[in-house]
């Protein structure tokens, strides 16, 4: 079943949050309206995929905790 709520830990500093979301997405892992949290560095640059809608973004030190809404699932 595709998961509602999904945290994605990727090595900081190699880009690759944006590439798993979007490899991830494709392969049809996250529910409609699912919940998706990735950590990153704090100086990590990060957009969004297309598909996911960030919700909240916070800051603990010198990491960045990113909550992203699945919207691709719906259609959007």
């Amino acid at each position: 079943e595709p998961a509602t709520l999904a945290f994605l830990d990727p090595p900081y500093g190699a880009g690759l949050a944006q590439p798993a979301l979007a490899a991830l997405a494709k392969a049809g892992w996250f529910a409609p309206d699912g919940l998706v949290i990735v950590e990153l560095a704090k100086a990590d640059a990060f957009t969004a995929p297309p598909g996911f809608l960030p919700v909240d973004e916070r800051n603990y030190g010198q990491t960045r905790i990113v909550l992203l809404r699945w919207r691709g699932g719906r259609g959007d």
